[in-house]
């Protein structure tokens, strides 16, 4: 017994196991035969609910807010794609709103994972995904433009037309209006070859292929409600019409609403006569079907007020303050031939009188102070109008000397660019805007 003993022994050292060694496998084969029979605890994580609910709310010009419905999960995975890149991880949070800087003009999509997370192990949802984007869109406005001549006083602007190029005339803001999005101005004449004129003063009107000089130069809407539309008779008005149309250069006048498209979104420029009596039925009906037409940003011109005068009269004031109650964005006057105050109203701006620009209709206009303003409008991928900003008074003389009319408008500088920006200070005192001496207007 003793010898059989010894062999088995013998037997184990060979293999070289000890006695606890071969109990410590019999163990471990217990342990996997109990984890095969479902003994042992098991972790098991399971994923949340996919995120609903989620959202973008545009908090400023900067900022957004993205949120989305709690699932009770342990975190969320917030990753977000900018234009044509690839999707970055930005966050792991617990809370389930975020406030995220932005960029205007930028394409993004933001997408939210809950996930569960336990003992080391996690489980996800599938992804949820929104896209967002704010548009910045930049509008440039300028005064009086009559492109061509009451022949019966004189004929300077055709003269100057023939010795220079179409380029020639807005040459010196074009950089201006070649960095904005929509240039407009106010189209104070005629286009045709019409020669029965209204029974006026002043009837103007010059060559169809002067939509050159707005064309080449970043002009891209015009108004045509004013009181030089008709100087040539409905042939006048129909011609005017067509020439800007074969030049694809956009027109407002009454119920005709010009319409552009930037970054995605409408803008809707409007063009009413106050001089002829329009009446606010006209005004809200027009405005209204511009909304309706999915118009985000509103821009009404209007022709008013009284020649000469650097103060707007009460009919002015209450066009103005109608449409902006309406839903204008934007109101820009014209017809005093002279620059007027700039007025705030329920977050709104009122260009009271942006006086003439490049304006053929006077050889040497004694009062030669104008300006182009311009402003930005932000409105989100939902079509929430955000705010009006970053508005500019860029004070100009609509000529090149002093002594005569060049048609060439000019921004001034120096003491003549400061005389201009405290003109338009004393003017717009009472009208809740500060101008500072950049032409910043707040």
């Amino acid at each position: 017994m003793e010898g059989v003993l010894k062999r088995g022994l013998a037997f184990l050292t060979i293999a070289g196991m000890s006695l606890g060694a071969l109990t410590g496998c019999v163990g471990e084969a217990k342990l996997a035969q109990a984890e095969a029979s479902g003994d042992a605890k098991t972790v098991i994580v399971k994923a949340p609910k996919k995120v609903e609910a989620l959202k973008t709310t545009t908090s400023s010009k900067s900022i957004v807010e993205l949120s989305w419905k709690d699932e009770k999960a342990s975190g969320y995975y917030v990753y977000r794609k900018e234009g044509n890149n690839a999707y970055q991880k930005i966050t792991n949070t617990k809370k389930h709103s975020l406030r995220l800087k932005i960029k205007p003009n930028v394409a993004y999509r933001y997408k939210v994972v809950a996930y569960n997370e336990k003992e080391g192990k996690e489980a996800r949802a599938k992804a949820s995904i929104i896209r967002y984007r704010l548009n910045k869109i930049v509008i440039s406005a300028a005064g009086d433009c009559t492109l061509g001549v009451d022949s019966r006083f004189n004929n300077n602007f055709n003269a100057m037309y023939d010795r220079k190029s179409p380029a020639y005339f807005l040459k010196k803001v074009k950089p201006i209006f070649s960095k904005d999005d929509i240039t407009i101005v106010n189209f104070e004449g005629t286009l045709t070859n019409a020669t029965t004129r209204a029974i006026k003063t002043f009837t103007f009107k010059g060559r169809k292929k002067y939509t050159e000089i707005l064309k080449s130069s970043s002009v891209e809407v015009v108004n045509l409600a004013n009181n030089h539309t008709m100087d040539f008779l409905e042939q006048g008005m129909r011609d005017t019409r067509k020439a800007l149309k074969d030049a694809n250069i956009k027109y407002c006048i009454l119920h005709t609403v010009a319409y552009k498209k930037v970054h995605g979104t409408k803008v809707a420029l409007l063009g009413f006569n106050g001089l002829s009596g329009v009446s606010n039925t006209v005004i809200k009906q027009t405005i209204h079907k511009a909304k309706r037409k999915g118009a985000d940003v509103i821009v009404v011109s209007f022709h008013w007020g009284v020649e000469r005068e650097y103060a707007p009269v009460a009919a002015q004031k209450n066009y103005a303050h109608y449409a902006i109650k309406q839903g204008a964005n934007l109101v820009i006057g014209h017809h005093p031939h002279v620059l007027q105050g700039v007025e705030k109203y329920k977050k709104s701006y009122i260009l009271y009188s942006m006086g003439n620009f490049c304006f053929g209709g006077n050889a040497n206009p004694s009062d030669k102070d104008t300006m182009v303003y311009t402003q930005a409008f932000y409105v989100d991928s939902h079509g929430k109008f955000i705010e009006n900003a970053e508005a500019k008074a860029i004070p100009c003389l609509l000529s090149g000397h002093r002594n005569y009319n060049d048609f060439q408008p000019t921004p001034a500088k120096g003491s003549t660019k400061r005389r201009i920006l405290q003109k338009l200070r004393n003017m717009s005192k009472g009208m809740h805007v500060t101008i500072n001496g950049k032409g910043e207007i707040d």
